[in-house]
């Protein structure tokens, strides 16, 4: 009797230990990301648009300084009414510029973010398959990890079902 009662609790602790093991996977998916085409496209949208943006700020921290070499050189000659509407002229359009620079980095945040959300919905999408496609049931993200086994990397499963050739290893800095 006692060898059928350890034979089922060895058999019942066989079935539980194997219904609960679970594949761990990792991934790197800001190596994901910049490995995707389409990242360096955005990239280069958001580029024009900061070049749009500085050249705009540009014009604007010109005409502060021309306005600035005028209000230097010319001030002593003005009546006080002329000064006063002068200088609060030049204060509004050093207001101008700090506005215009907070809106412009808020602006190309928001690109950035509308941009970069779908590249992160497809990168999400893709692990989720392969993770299900190879028996993976928990996949975390390789940034948070100390330590991880090289063979639960799922970064070259990804790639190759986003169809993403493995770039070659950059050599080494010197």
């Amino acid at each position: 009797m006692k060898k059928v009662v350890l034979l089922s609790v060895v058999a019942f602790a066989g079935m539980f230990m194997s219904a609960t093991a679970q594949k761990l996977g990792h991934i790197n998916t800001t190596e994901l990301l910049i490995a995707m085409p389409e990242t360096k496209k955005a990239q280069e949208k958001l580029q024009k648009m900061q070049d749009s943006l500085n050249t705009s700020y540009a014009e604007l921290i010109k005409e502060y300084r021309e306005k600035d070499s005028l209000i230097r050189a010319d001030s002593a000659k003005w009546t006080p009414a002329r000064k006063e509407i002068k200088f609060k002229e030049f204060q509004d359009l050093g207001e101008s510029l700090q506005n215009y620079s907070t809106a412009a980095q808020q602006y190309l945040q928001q690109k950035e973010q509308e941009m970069f959300e779908p590249l992160q919905r497809i990168a999400r999408e893709a692990i989720t398959a392969v993770a299900k496609a190879n028996g993976y049931a928990y996949v975390f993200s390789e940034e948070a990890l100390l330590v991880s086994p090289p063979g639960d990397d799922l970064l070259p499963l990804v790639k190759k079902h986003l169809k993403i050739p493995d770039a070659p290893p950059a050599a080494p800095k010197k």
